[in-house]
Protein backbone atom coordinates (compact mmCIF):
# COMPACT_ATOMS: atom_id res chain seq x y z
CA UNK A 1 0.00 0.00 0.00
CA UNK A 2 2.59 2.04 0.77
CA UNK A 3 4.47 1.37 -2.07
CA UNK A 4 1.28 2.46 -4.36
CA UNK A 5 1.02 5.76 -2.58
CA UNK A 6 4.74 6.45 -3.68
CA UNK A 7 4.14 5.60 -7.03
CA UNK A 8 1.07 8.22 -7.05
CA UNK A 9 3.06 10.53 -6.18
CA UNK A 10 5.90 10.27 -8.72
CA UNK A 11 3.39 10.08 -11.25
CA UNK A 12 1.94 13.60 -9.84
CA UNK A 13 5.67 14.90 -9.94
CA UNK A 14 6.06 14.21 -13.49
CA UNK A 15 2.97 15.40 -14.67
CA UNK A 16 3.70 18.70 -12.91
CA UNK A 17 7.21 18.74 -14.13
CA UNK A 18 5.78 17.80 -17.59
CA UNK A 19 2.69 20.68 -17.59
CA UNK A 20 5.68 22.68 -16.38
CA UNK A 21 8.18 21.82 -19.21
CA UNK A 22 5.32 22.55 -21.74
CA UNK A 23 5.12 26.38 -20.09
CA UNK A 24 8.43 26.55 -20.33
CA UNK A 25 8.42 25.75 -24.13
CA UNK A 26 5.36 28.66 -24.29
CA UNK A 27 2.26 26.47 -24.29
CA UNK A 28 -0.69 27.92 -22.83
CA UNK A 29 -4.40 26.65 -21.61
CA UNK A 30 -5.94 29.25 -23.34
CA UNK A 31 -3.41 29.24 -26.76
CA UNK A 32 -4.82 28.20 -29.90
CA UNK A 33 -4.39 24.55 -30.80
CA UNK A 34 -3.48 25.02 -34.54
CA UNK A 35 0.25 25.54 -33.67
CA UNK A 36 2.66 23.03 -32.64
CA UNK A 37 1.99 23.87 -28.74
CA UNK A 38 -1.05 21.24 -28.85
CA UNK A 39 1.58 18.38 -30.33
CA UNK A 40 4.01 18.97 -28.12
CA UNK A 41 1.45 18.24 -24.92
CA UNK A 42 0.81 14.99 -26.13
CA UNK A 43 3.74 14.65 -26.68
CA UNK A 44 5.08 15.29 -23.36
CA UNK A 45 2.23 13.38 -21.85
CA UNK A 46 3.38 9.97 -23.82
CA UNK A 47 6.76 10.22 -22.47
CA UNK A 48 5.44 10.95 -19.07
CA UNK A 49 3.25 7.59 -18.95
CA UNK A 50 6.18 6.04 -20.20
CA UNK A 51 8.48 6.93 -17.62
CA UNK A 52 5.71 6.52 -14.86
CA UNK A 53 5.00 2.98 -16.18
CA UNK A 54 9.06 2.15 -15.97
CA UNK A 55 8.85 4.06 -11.98
CA UNK A 56 6.13 1.83 -10.88
CA UNK A 57 7.33 -1.13 -12.14
CA UNK A 58 10.41 -0.37 -10.28
CA UNK A 59 8.83 0.28 -6.94
CA UNK A 60 8.34 -3.12 -6.66
CA UNK A 61 11.85 -4.44 -7.10
CA UNK A 62 14.77 -4.17 -4.45
CA UNK A 63 16.70 -0.76 -4.28
CA UNK A 64 19.30 -1.76 -6.55
CA UNK A 65 17.11 -3.08 -9.33
CA UNK A 66 15.22 -0.13 -8.54
CA UNK A 67 18.23 2.87 -9.19
CA UNK A 68 19.42 0.75 -11.92
CA UNK A 69 15.84 0.95 -13.89
CA UNK A 70 15.59 4.93 -12.86
CA UNK A 71 19.21 5.74 -14.88
CA UNK A 72 18.16 3.07 -17.56
CA UNK A 73 14.76 5.14 -17.71
CA UNK A 74 15.92 8.30 -17.31
CA UNK A 75 19.03 7.58 -20.36
CA UNK A 76 16.24 6.08 -22.64
CA UNK A 77 13.94 9.63 -21.96
CA UNK A 78 17.64 11.67 -22.41
CA UNK A 79 18.32 9.71 -25.94
CA UNK A 80 14.52 10.33 -26.56
CA UNK A 81 14.90 14.35 -26.37
CA UNK A 82 18.37 14.07 -28.13
CA UNK A 83 16.92 12.42 -31.58
CA UNK A 84 14.17 14.52 -31.44
CA UNK A 85 16.08 17.59 -30.99
CA UNK A 86 19.16 16.88 -33.30
CA UNK A 87 16.36 15.22 -35.79
CA UNK A 88 17.34 17.23 -39.06
CA UNK A 89 21.11 16.57 -38.27
CA UNK A 90 20.55 12.81 -37.82
CA UNK A 91 18.96 12.54 -41.25
CA UNK A 92 21.52 14.87 -42.95
CA UNK A 93 24.47 12.49 -41.67
CA UNK A 94 22.23 9.34 -42.27
CA UNK A 95 21.88 10.53 -46.38
CA UNK A 96 25.78 11.45 -45.77
CA UNK A 97 26.35 7.58 -44.89
CA UNK A 98 23.92 6.09 -47.43
CA UNK A 99 26.09 8.23 -50.23
CA UNK A 100 29.35 6.81 -48.94
CA UNK A 101 27.75 2.91 -49.13
CA UNK A 102 25.76 2.83 -51.97
CA UNK A 103 26.72 4.90 -55.35
CA UNK A 104 23.82 6.14 -57.25
CA UNK A 105 22.56 8.32 -53.36
CA UNK A 106 21.95 11.71 -54.15
CA UNK A 107 23.16 13.63 -50.91
CA UNK A 108 22.86 17.25 -49.95
CA UNK A 109 25.75 18.83 -48.88
CA UNK A 110 24.82 22.06 -49.11
CA UNK A 111 21.81 24.45 -49.92
CA UNK A 112 21.49 24.34 -53.54
CA UNK A 113 24.19 21.49 -53.56
CA UNK A 114 24.02 17.70 -54.05
CA UNK A 115 26.58 15.28 -54.56
CA UNK A 116 26.95 11.60 -56.27
CA UNK A 117 29.89 9.25 -55.35
CA UNK A 118 31.75 7.21 -58.72
CA UNK A 119 30.76 3.68 -58.75
CA UNK A 120 33.04 0.78 -58.79
CA UNK A 121 33.00 0.98 -62.91
CA UNK A 122 34.43 4.46 -62.83
CA UNK A 123 31.24 6.22 -63.67
CA UNK A 124 28.75 8.08 -61.98
CA UNK A 125 25.12 6.63 -61.42
CA UNK A 126 22.04 8.58 -60.08
CA UNK A 127 19.09 7.04 -58.65
CA UNK A 128 16.45 9.64 -60.78
CA UNK A 129 12.76 9.84 -60.56
CA UNK A 130 11.20 9.95 -64.26
CA UNK A 131 7.39 10.57 -64.51
CA UNK A 132 7.16 9.13 -60.93
CA UNK A 133 8.82 6.15 -62.21
CA UNK A 134 12.23 5.25 -59.86
CA UNK A 135 15.51 3.80 -62.17
CA UNK A 136 18.62 4.39 -62.14
CA UNK A 137 21.11 6.24 -64.89
CA UNK A 138 24.57 7.05 -66.18
CA UNK A 139 25.58 10.97 -65.68
CA UNK A 140 27.36 11.43 -69.07
CA UNK A 141 29.23 14.35 -69.92
CA UNK A 142 30.10 13.21 -73.25
CA UNK A 143 26.30 12.43 -74.11
CA UNK A 144 24.30 15.71 -75.71
CA UNK A 145 21.12 14.45 -74.12
CA UNK A 146 18.65 12.30 -72.32
CA UNK A 147 18.77 8.76 -73.35
CA UNK A 148 16.39 5.67 -72.00
CA UNK A 149 16.62 2.30 -72.36
CA UNK A 150 13.44 0.78 -73.33
CA UNK A 151 12.98 -1.05 -70.16
CA UNK A 152 13.48 2.89 -68.61
CA UNK A 153 11.39 4.43 -71.48
CA UNK A 154 8.33 1.98 -70.42
CA UNK A 155 8.51 2.49 -66.74
CA UNK A 156 8.43 6.02 -67.06
CA UNK A 157 4.48 6.07 -69.40
CA UNK A 158 5.85 6.37 -72.45
CA UNK A 159 5.04 3.35 -74.23
CA UNK A 160 8.51 3.05 -76.64
CA UNK A 161 5.87 0.85 -78.80
CA UNK A 162 4.06 3.20 -80.31
CA UNK A 163 7.03 5.72 -80.82
CA UNK A 164 8.96 6.28 -84.40
CA UNK A 165 12.76 5.01 -84.24
CA UNK A 166 13.93 6.88 -87.48
CA UNK A 167 17.03 9.05 -85.13
CA UNK A 168 19.90 7.84 -85.92
CA UNK A 169 22.58 7.54 -82.62
CA UNK A 170 25.79 6.22 -81.93
CA UNK A 171 25.35 3.80 -78.80
CA UNK A 172 27.93 1.47 -76.87
CA UNK A 173 27.38 -1.53 -79.72
CA UNK A 174 27.37 0.77 -82.46
CA UNK A 175 24.47 2.86 -84.56
CA UNK A 176 20.33 2.63 -83.83
CA UNK A 177 17.69 4.10 -84.42
CA UNK A 178 16.28 5.97 -81.46
CA UNK A 179 12.88 7.70 -80.94
CA UNK A 180 11.97 11.18 -79.88
CA UNK A 181 9.96 11.46 -76.63
CA UNK A 182 9.21 14.49 -73.78
CA UNK A 183 9.80 13.27 -70.58
CA UNK A 184 6.83 15.64 -67.78
CA UNK A 185 9.23 15.34 -64.95
CA UNK A 186 12.66 13.94 -64.25
CA UNK A 187 13.96 14.45 -60.01
CA UNK A 188 17.61 13.99 -59.49
CA UNK A 189 17.35 14.33 -55.60
CA UNK A 190 16.25 17.78 -54.45
CA UNK A 191 16.49 18.97 -58.64
CA UNK A 192 13.68 19.20 -60.36
CA UNK A 193 13.11 19.68 -64.23
CA UNK A 194 9.89 19.35 -66.36
CA UNK A 195 9.12 19.34 -69.87
CA UNK A 196 12.99 17.64 -70.97
CA UNK A 197 13.28 16.12 -74.51
CA UNK A 198 14.83 13.40 -74.53
CA UNK A 199 15.50 9.93 -76.46
CA UNK A 200 14.31 6.39 -76.34
CA UNK A 201 16.68 3.64 -77.64
CA UNK A 202 15.88 0.78 -78.92
CA UNK A 203 15.36 -2.71 -77.45
CA UNK A 204 18.30 -4.48 -76.41
CA UNK A 205 19.73 -1.30 -74.81
CA UNK A 206 20.15 -1.55 -71.13
CA UNK A 207 21.63 2.17 -69.51
CA UNK A 208 19.72 5.07 -69.19
CA UNK A 209 21.79 8.02 -69.31
CA UNK A 210 21.88 11.39 -68.05
CA UNK A 211 23.36 13.92 -70.70
CA UNK A 212 23.93 17.84 -71.16
CA UNK A 213 20.58 18.74 -72.16
CA UNK A 214 20.05 18.00 -68.48
CA UNK A 215 23.23 18.79 -67.08
CA UNK A 216 23.28 22.57 -68.70
CA UNK A 217 19.98 23.07 -66.72
CA UNK A 218 22.02 23.29 -63.66
CA UNK A 219 23.88 26.41 -61.63
CA UNK A 220 27.17 24.30 -62.49
CA UNK A 221 28.40 21.01 -62.28
CA UNK A 222 32.18 19.64 -61.13
CA UNK A 223 33.91 16.46 -60.84
CA UNK A 224 36.45 16.88 -58.21
CA UNK A 225 38.38 12.88 -57.24
CA UNK A 226 35.35 10.35 -57.00
CA UNK A 227 32.65 12.97 -56.20
CA UNK A 228 30.55 14.49 -58.50
CA UNK A 229 28.91 17.85 -57.44
CA UNK A 230 25.63 19.18 -58.96
CA UNK A 231 24.56 23.07 -58.33
CA UNK A 232 21.61 24.17 -59.04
Amino acid sequence: MRAFGVAVAVLLALVATAMLAAWLMGWEVSGEWGDTRGPRLVQLALLTALFSSGIVVALRQRFSETLFSLIAWGGAFLLLILAYSYRAEFKEMWARIRGEVLTGEVVTIAPGEVQLRRGEDGHFHAEVRLNGADVTMMIDTGASGIALSWADARAAGLAPETLNFVWPVATASGRANAAQARLSRIEVGPIVRENMPALVLPEGSDQSLLGLDFLNSLRSYEIAGDRLTLRY
